[in-house]
């Protein structure tokens, strides 16, 4: 069957094979994780899912700074000199918790209480649905299996016609199909990188940064009269750069990078995991 048919005969049927087999790859992508239950995640949750730990945790500490809750002092440490906002999130009081003796940004990362809270939080988003299970990341990772087997058989009719002498049709191609099954094991590659949100969770963060699209930081909004609530709910959909714009130092000193820009939302990058003890 592999070698019935002309080279760009065949090289037709595999381009529609590659895009069936991409197809599949992506709707089960699409489909995984598409219904939630519970909830709006609130602000420190939706962080999370923006971006991980890390700005879960600088939109938390935000949270207690704007609060009055929170100082800094020397040595750059952070300290808890009032009472958390009312009814806070776990993660806002663990945070709060850990400030009772001043410590480092760093060390509050590392709090073995900070940390209890994160697993809580990511617990519960995953058993809501917001965040994908084992299970679900390994069916998506199983629907790009069309893909390299497309990618396969193309191989194997370069091969053969190279080993046994068999015409795969003409220079171009040959080239042409080389490059195809190049580009489909790349594309395969790519897609087996695995999202941690589902397809729920997704959908509502581009819904609500389309709603508050003025708060983006490419914008460059004017901060000025805005409430804590646009701050959190900036920091929480586009990244703690807002943070730079209200409180540089205090941004800086937990962690915000002010030469870095907003968090890449396709692929999250690695978030530091609290240290336990």
């Amino acid at each position: 069957m592999l070698w019935g048919v002309s080279g760009p005969l065949f090289l037709l049927d595999y381009l529609g094979a590659v895009a069936v087999a991409a197809a599949i790859a992506l709707a089960v992508r699409e489909l995984t994780g598409r219904r939630a239950a519970g909830a709006t995640p609130d602000r420190v949750e939706l962080a999370y899912l923006t971006d991980r730990a890390l700005l879960a945790c600088q939109v938390g500490i935000a949270a207690l700074r704007r609060a009055g809750g929170v100082s800094t002092g020397e040595l750059a440490t952070l300290r808890a000199d009032g009472p958390p906002p009312a009814r806070p999130p776990g993660l806002v009081r663990a945070l709060h918790t850990a400030l009772r003796r001043p410590q480092t940004w760093a060390a509050v990362l590392a709090d073995p209480d900070v940390g209890r809270a994160l697993r809580r939080m990511v617990g519960r988003l995953v058993r809501d649905g917001w965040l994908l299970t084992r299970a679900q990341r390994r069916r998506i990772a199983l629907g790009t299996l069309p893909l390299f087997a497309v990618a396969a058989v193309g191989v194997t009719r370069l091969v053969d016609s190279a080993v046994e002498g068999r015409f795969a049709g003409g220079p171009a191609s040959v080239a042409g199909l080389l490059l195809c099954c190049l580009a489909t094991a790349l594309g395969g590659w790519w897609l087996t990188e695995v999202p941690e949100t589902g397809a729920a969770a997704r959908r509502l963060l581009r819904r609500l940064r389309r709603g508050h699209a003025d708060l983006d930081p490419e914008r460059r909004p004017t901060w000025q009269g805005r409430d804590t609530d646009a701050l959190l709910t900036a920091m929480a959909l586009f990244g703690p750069r807002p943070l730079l714009a209200v409180d540089p130092a205090f941004a800086v000193q937990v962690g915000v990078d002010p030469d870095r820009g907003r968090p890449r939302r396709g692929r999250p990058r690695p978030e530091p995991k609290p240290a336990r003890r």
